[in-house]
């Protein structure tokens, strides 16, 4: 018994120091970028030895992940998940709202990483791979919250990229606050879906 109850404490150590310097990268690599962000910066922050950063994460090809993995915005979703998300009877543009309101609420949070991926998504493949699960992300709850409707590919590639964190970012870097950037992009669906007969 005594044996187990180490194993599980060290564990739990284990990922304690994992968190701590998963959180360190991030509020680093926020401020300063990816690339501009070294692991002797991370180990300073996370009050961890250096050697302890490159046991856990050798390069920035699993660093990435981890850092991403507390993103709701960039977990891996599926049809059937985001399907039993939505009560029975709403309409598809409740859903729709439903979904942009949750998405720009991740971006509101997590809007210093989710800038510094997008800055740099060109020059880190591992980086550029989150990117596209993100964008895979929004065409999957986009599919979702339409089901029913007669929504072609295109129309779910056009809300999605009006749903993408840059056009909101955007909206930010003119001065909304993230509630008015928020109601903007829902507006920019519903005039779309109009236009296009399917609100």
């Amino acid at each position: 018994m005594p044996r187990r109850y180490k194993m599980k404490s060290r564990q739990a150590g284990v990922e304690e120091t994992k968190a701590r310097i998963v959180a360190a990268a991030r509020e680093l690599h926020a401020a300063q970028g990816l690339q501009g962000t070294s692991f002797t910066e991370i180990a300073d922050k996370a009050e961890v030895a250096m050697a302890t950063v490159y046991r856990h994460f050798p390069s920035l090809d699993e660093l990435i992940p981890a850092c991403a993995r507390d993103i709701v915005v960039l977990q891996p979703l599926d049809p059937a998940t985001v399907a039993a998300m939505f009560p029975a009877q709403a309409r598809p543009m409740q859903r729709l709202e439903w979904i942009t309101q949750g998405t720009c609420e991740c971006y509101e949070r997590d809007e210093g990483w989710l800038q510094a991926a997008r800055r740099e998504g060109d020059l880190i493949p591992t980086l550029a791979e989150v990117v596209r699960e993100q964008q895979k992300n929004l065409r999957i709850l986009v599919r979702a919250a339409l089901e029913g409707t007669m929504v072609s590919e295109d129309h779910v590639q056009v809300l999605a990229a009006l749903m993408d964190f840059p056009l909101w970012k955007s909206l930010r870097d003119m001065g909304l606050a993230p509630n008015r950037a928020t109601t903007q992009v829902l507006e920019l669906l519903r005039d779309y879906l109009i236009k296009e007969g399917l609100a």
